[in-house]
């Protein structure tokens, strides 16, 4: 079986359901009781999920943690959407979170598609078209709050 060093290419679906079959217990343990919880013992409880991913799984989990948003283009963003004014640190910051977690559930739900049409290899235009589609459906995707007047 060939792999990529390319964090972005899809791998084999039978590895990420055998590390998800072996991880499924520690991420339900590190999501209870996780306000108040020591920070020591969240760091322990992160350390022994990471020490279970594979190669590709710990290269594609660094590419996630690295990959942002830039500061600039959120804020002309969002100036463009409210047409308000420039907004401040502390939004920018949570407006790229919920961003970078959207994208996240777009490329899980795509990856869920190419593992149904039983397809490998990287995640293509398709595959996020019909994620998009499911998770409109789901009700995950904002509609829009005003009607456009002019199309």
């Amino acid at each position: 079986m060939k792999h990529s060093k390319d964090p972005f290419e899809a791998a084999p679906v039978e590895e990420d359901e055998r590390a998800v079959k072996r991880c499924k217990t520690s991420v339900v343990e590190l999501t209870k009781n996780t306000t108040g919880a020591d920070p020591v013992k969240m760091a322990n409880k992160m350390q022994t999920i990471l020490s279970q991913f594979t190669e590709d799984q710990m290269s594609r989990y660094e590419s996630f943690r690295r990959s942002a948003f830039k500061k600039s283009d959120m804020e002309k963003l969002v100036q463009r959407i409210t047409g308000g004014p420039k907004i401040d640190d502390t939004m920018n910051i949570v407006v790229r979170g919920i961003t970078k977690m959207f994208v996240g559930d777009l490329v899980e739900t795509a990856r869920v598609v190419m593992r149904e049409r039983k397809e490998s290899g990287p995640v293509r235009p398709c595959h996020i078209r019909e994620s998009y589609r499911r998770l409109k459906l789901q009700g995950k995707v904002p509609q829009r709050s005003v009607q456009q007047l002019f199309r």
